[in-house]
């Protein structure tokens, strides 16, 4: 049994398809959700969620104010939107108001179920943000974990658990959990790039830094927080400053003072002018520049600056603040030889910075505690605090041995990879050459079958056309036959009879001659149009002649022929050529409405060109021949194919041209 042909090539062009797409990686389109334009809220709500507002005396009372009002007027979901400003400005002010606090518990128990789940995120946010600021990552992550339920149906719904999953990051990676860290940074990622603002990847990006940084990767902790600063300054956010100051902590980290300390002064210096009101970054970035000071012997500026944000840092009443400005008065109370007067500060900050393995701050507290010990004599205590200061000292030495390690290991790790890269580089070369080779010959095998095909089919196409190209012929023929037969009995016998008949007839009038004579004529005259008397005699350019005259007489038309014709073709084609010719004058005749017509016969090398030309009324071609009532067309065209010719009929208002071109071989 031989396969069919189609079900070979179909079969092939499958297996190609499978081989290119099985090469290539599949990619999947992604909604992009856009952040809705001109989100519009009422004067008050504005106000609250315009950051230069918070630090006015009259913030929480303008909130309190207006959020009562609308409990009151059940207007809920106001009253949420309202709340939520203050929230997330106060979190990000790192500004934690107990009174505020008890009042978001308050709508969480008695309100949070009258809006709708996506306006009530902000009280799990906000409790996450109070712990994480107190903390206490497991309870901060048991509340920001509850917002990773929301469903994204849109840029808000994505915006929130993109952020739930990016502060979720946060707190694991201040436990040390970097591996949960990064999973979950990747996740806020996956949300916030399906959005259409970019802006909100800083974030993201400075949480790569943190982790990377928490990992003892300073190089890739450094490129994702300039990352970071890159979107800030194309936003002009006031989070540019931070990203800075989380840049001068990891070249700290690192010891790359050359490039931390200009950073310090340009950083602190931008700050200043730029009128930011944020006491938190201030302060962080003011401790990094009072210890240039202190290098520098600079007391009385670093006394200023301290006494500047002293009434800042309490009305902040942030614990990481409060622990970071303790530290940084200590320090400059031993280098004034005074004691240090909150000593119970530093060494309750202690536990946070070894927890937060920020070794080098722990190690400064130690330093501070064991001279402010040895200015008091109490060499006991010095001990201690010398036992304690040599084993954080011990930790710098092991984390950067680790670090070294780390570097020598991640270079091994580099070459390894770098050849088993090249190796699979080979191997995916010489796989993708095969797959090629592979694709090229099943391509080459395509194209032949194809090939094949089309020949076959094209030989099959032609044989079938001159099959019924001599069917045809030799329909025609036959009928021209038949035609003649009739014809010529009609001549010689009928005519002949109606002459006997008229000559033996006794009483003869003229009545009776001319309805005889008239009899024989119309006989004669359907003799010659079932075939032409004397055509294989005379010929055809004699009987177009004969033809033209015998229309010119009978009709009031006038008829003209040029007939250039000095081959002699098969008698046969011949008369086909005068039937052609026949029905077109015939067509003019009865439908043109013309006055005058045109037969034009010519030859050239190749072809005899006859041209059937008309003055008439003209006639939409294309309607005509769909039309049940255009046989005389039809006959015309297909009478030229069955003789190897092409007929082409042009029509219009000044009258109608047929062209038949017949091929002379």
């Amino acid at each position: 049994m031989i396969p069919n042909r189609r079900f070979i090539l179909n079969n092939i062009c499958v297996f190609v398809i499978i081989i290119f797409f099985g090469s290539c990686n599949e990619k999947k389109g992604t909604t992009v959700y856009k952040k809705p334009l001109n989100e519009k809220f009422d004067a008050v709500c504005t106000w609250l969620n315009d950051n230069n507002n918070f630090y006015k005396e009259n913030y929480y009372s303008v909130f309190y104010e207006y959020y009562n009002r609308k409990i009151k007027e059940k207007k809920f979901k106001d009253a949420a939107q309202a709340m939520e400003f203050v929230s997330l400005i106060s979190s990000g002010y790192a500004s934690f108001d107990e009174t505020f606090l008890k009042e978001v518990l308050s709508f969480s128990k008695n309100y949070k179920d009258k809006v709708p789940p996506i306006n009530s995120t902000f009280v799990y946010t906000f409790q996450g943000d109070y712990y994480s600021d107190k903390g206490d990552f497991e309870k901060a992550i048991a509340n920001y974990i509850k917002n990773t339920s929301i469903d994204i149906v849109d840029y808000k719904s994505c915006y929130k658990k993109g952020d739930a999953y990016r502060t979720i990051s946060w707190c694991y990676n201040s436990l040390g959990k970097q591996k949960l860290a990064l999973e979950n940074n990747h996740k806020a990622h996956d949300c916030f790039k399906q959005t259409d603002r970019t802006n909100i990847l800083e974030g993201i990006y400075a949480n790569y830094a943190h982790i990377y940084m928490a990992m003892d990767d300073c190089d890739k902790a450094v490129e994702n927080v300039d990352i970071a600063i890159k979107y800030a300054k194309l936003e002009k956010r006031n989070n540019l400053f931070t990203h800075l100051f989380n840049k001068i902590n990891y070249y700290d980290h690192c010891k790359k003072f050359d490039k931390m300390y200009p950073l310090i002064d340009s950083t602190y210096q931008a700050f200043n002018k730029s009128g930011i009101k944020d006491t938190s970054i201030k302060v962080s970035l003011s401790v990094y520049y009072i210890h240039r000071l202190f290098a520098e012997d600079k007391l009385v500026e670093s006394k200023k600056i301290l006494d500047e944000l002293k009434p800042e840092v309490e009305a902040l009443n942030s614990s990481i603040t409060n622990q970071e400005y303790a530290v940084v008065s200590a320090f400059y109370e031993v280098q004034k030889h005074d004691g240090i007067k909150d000593i119970k500060l530093i060494k309750n900050s202690i536990p946070h910075f070894l927890e937060l393995r920020n070794f080098p701050k722990a190690r400064d507290c130690y330093a501070l505690l064991l001279e402010d010990a040895l200015a008091r004599k109490d060499y006991k205590e010095a001990l201690d605090y010398r036992v304690d200061f040599e084993a954080v000292k011990d930790s710098i030495g092991n984390m950067e041995m680790t670090d070294k390690v780390m570097e020598l290991s991640a270079k091994y790790e580099t070459e390894k990879k770098e050849q088993q890269i090249e190796i699979q580089k080979k191997s995916i070369l010489n796989k993708n050459t095969t797959i090629a080779l592979l694709i090229s010959f099943l391509i080459g095998l395509i194209f032949i079958v194809i090939a094949v095909t089309l020949k076959q089919k094209q030989k099959k196409l032609k044989l079938e056309k001159h099959n019924v190209q001599l069917y045809t012929k030799q329909l025609l023929e036959k009928t021209e036959e038949e035609r003649k037969r009739i014809a010529s009995d009609l001549h010689d016998s009928v005519s002949h009879e109606l002459l006997s008949l008229k000559n033996s007839i006794e009483q003869k009038t003229d009545t009776t001659d001319k309805k005889i004579d008239a009899i024989i004529n119309d006989i004669r005259s359907i003799s010659r149009n079932l075939h032409p008397i004397m055509f294989d005699k005379v010929g055809l350019k004699a009987s177009i002649n004969q033809m033209v005259e015998r229309a010119q007489s009978i009709n009031d038309f006038m008829v003209t022929a040029d007939v250039d014709y000095i081959t002699v073709l098969p008698s046969s084609i011949e008369l086909q050529i005068y039937r052609i010719i026949q029905e077109g004058l015939s067509n003019i005749i009865k439908y043109a409405n013309a006055v005058a017509a045109k037969i034009t016969v010519t030859e050239n090398k190749n072809h005899i060109i006859i041209e059937i030309k008309d003055n008439g009324k003209g006639f939409d071609v294309n309607e005509t021949l769909n039309n049940n009532n255009s046989f005389g067309l039809h006959n015309i065209i297909e009478r030229s194919r069955a003789i190897g010719g092409e007929a082409k009929i042009v029509s219009g208002k000044k009258g109608t041209i047929i062209t038949i071109e017949i091929k002379k071989n």
